[in-house]
C-alpha cells in the first residue's frame, strides 16, 4: 500500500471562530473561512433558507471539524488503496482540503483539490452512531443519524 501522511489537519483550532457573526449569507447560501493553520484556510458551506442562519449548522460543522482529522485521514487510506488498485502514479492521489460542504443534518462532503497534479474531487461523509464515516464506506442499509 502507498504511504499515506495521516493526522494533517486539526479542525478543532478554529472551532473558536464558528460564530454566527463570522458568516456570510449571500441569497440562500452560507458561508464561513476558518483559519486551520498559519499558511491554511477552510470555507464551510451551508444553507441559509430565506437568507437566515439556523444554528444547527454550525453545530453540525462544529462536529465535522472535531472529527477532521480522522475523516481526512479516511481520504487520504481511500486514496492510497483506489492508487494501488488503478496502478497510477501516487502525484494522482496527493492533494488537500479545500472546502466543506454541510448538506444535510448528518452528511458533509470534502471538496479536495490535487497537488501533484491538476484535479479535483470530492469525498461525502455520513455520520452513523455518532461518527462520520465515508459514506462508499458506510455498512449497506445504515442510517444517517438523523439530525445534529
Amino acid at each position: 500500500m502507498l504511504r499515506v501522511e495521516l493526522d494533517r489537519i486539526d479542525g478543532s483550532v478554529a472551532l473558536a471562530s464558528l460564530r454566527p457573526e463570522n458568516v456570510l449569507v449571500h441569497g440562500d447560501k452560507a458561508m464561513i473561512e476558518l483559519r486551520l493553520a498559519a499558511d491554511q484556510d477552510i470555507e464551510v458551506y451551508f444553507p441559509a433558507s430565506g437568507g437566515v442562519i439556523d444554528l444547527a449548522w454550525l453545530t453540525l460543522a462544529s462536529d465535522v471539524l472535531s472529527n477532521l482529522a480522522g475523516m481526512d485521514n479516511d481520504v487520504q487510506r481511500s486514496c492510497a488503496e483506489a492508487c494501488v488498485r488503478e496502478g497510477h502514479h501516487p502525484r494522482n492521489y496527493e492533494g488537500y482540503l479545500a472546502y466543506i460542504t454541510l448538506v444535510g443534518p448528518d452528511a458533509a462532503v470534502l471538496d479536495y483539490f490535487g497537488s501533484g497534479v491538476n484535479t479535483q474531487w470530492d469525498d461525502r461523509f455520513i455520520r452513523v452512531g455518532g461518527r462520520w464515516c465515508l459514506a462508499q464506506d458506510a455498512e449497506p442499509g445504515a442510517a444517517a443519524d438523523g439530525g445534529v
